[in-house]
Formats: structure tokens, sequence, C-alpha cells
């Protein structure tokens, strides 16, 4: 008789939290929470990735990928553990990364070059003056840009594509800072252009 009372007891409060479930989460979807969740303020929805953010194979500490390589070292990439930043400089850098420009960037540091931190300070000058850009093997670093194991590459392996796609060898990814952008793309046109010739012949 007992057990027969309890039933419908538990069957209620199971229904009831299944109702306060459905009416909090008004979307049917996780919200993001966190600093890093990609939502504007007032906003619910599904999380946003971005480019130029990855973490430490051995480890997992986040990071942010200032240059994929290095002229010279391929192999290698310019990274800043962002927990290592104090707070304004932090918050301030991953605005940087999440806006349009940064993401636009085909290397985040050439858009940090262009921007300030709230002190006044330029973005990329003060993380390299202050030692925050570190240098890594590029097979250390794990770039992420989902949620599953289909969302994560290793940066080296994420070069080889970007390489294959444009036509070039790895090596051949790196930007000259110097250099004008359309200099650049012709060098690169010309050199897949003479690709072509010889493979014809």
């Amino acid at each position: 008789m007992w057990k027969n009372n309890q039933e419908p007891n538990q069957q209620e409060k199971l229904q009831r939290r299944n109702n306060m479930a459905t009416l909090m989460n008004v979307n049917n979807q996780a919200m993001p929470m966190g600093a890093d969740s990609g939502a504007g303020e007032g906003q619910t929805g599904p999380k946003r990735h971005y480019k130029h953010i990855g973490e430490l194979v051995d480890g997992g500490a986040k990071v942010v990928i200032m240059y994929r390589t290095v002229p010279g070292e391929s192999d290698n990439c310019l990274v800043v553990g962002t927990k290592f930043l104090p707070d304004m400089y932090h918050n301030s850098l991953m605005k940087a990364v999440e806006s349009e420009g940064g993401q636009q960037a085909e290397e985040f540091a050439d858009f940090a070059g262009r921007q300030t931190f709230p002190d006044g300070t330029n973005m990329l000058a003060m993380m390299h003056n202050d030692n925050y850009i570190k240098k890594f093997k590029t097979k250390e670093i794990m770039v992420t840009f989902g949620n599953t194991a289909d969302g994560r590459i290793l940066l080296n392996k994420l070069n080889e594509m970007v390489a294959k796609e444009k036509g070039v060898k790895v090596s051949e990814l790196v930007k000259d800072p110097d250099a004008p952008a359309e200099a650049t793309q012709a060098k690169a046109t010309k050199k897949a252009d003479a690709k072509k010739t010889t493979a014809k012949k």
C-alpha cells in the first residue's frame, strides 16, 4: 500500500522536473556559458567556434594562434597562452579574436598588430615585448573549431591542408610581414603556375 502511494509521487516529481527543464531551456538546446562562449550579451543559442583558437595537446591549455608557421621553421608556430594574460588584456584579446576583422585575418598577428589594448598599448607589440608569445611545434597545438572530435585538428595537419588547397608547400605559407599583400599573392600564383607548367612537360 505504501509503495503504491509513493509511485505517483515520484512520477509527479519527475514530470515537474521535466516541465521545469523545458521552461528553463526555451530554445531546447544548451545555452553557452562563460567568457569564451561566443554568444553576445543577451543572446542564447548554439556556441560559436572561432578561427585562431586552439589548445596544447599536452595539458589542454587554451591558446590564441598568432602565426600558424614561422619563417624558415614551417613546423613551428607562435601562440599566446591566454591564461597568463591579466584579465584586462585577456578579455580584449578574445574580443579581437572573435571580431569580424580577427576572423577574416589569415594570420591573427597581422590583425593584432593594428589593435590596441584598453591602456592604449599596441596588442601585438605588448605581447611580444612582455614575452607572452611562445614558439611551439605545430604538432603540439590542437586547433579547436567544434565540440566533437571532427571539430579538432592538429595545426600541422591544418597547415598541410591549407598548403594543398593553395597549391604551395607548407614552408611557403609563411607570410613576410614587410611584403605587400599583392606581391605575396602574385608570388604564390607564379609558383602555382610554374608547377602546372612543369607538370605538363
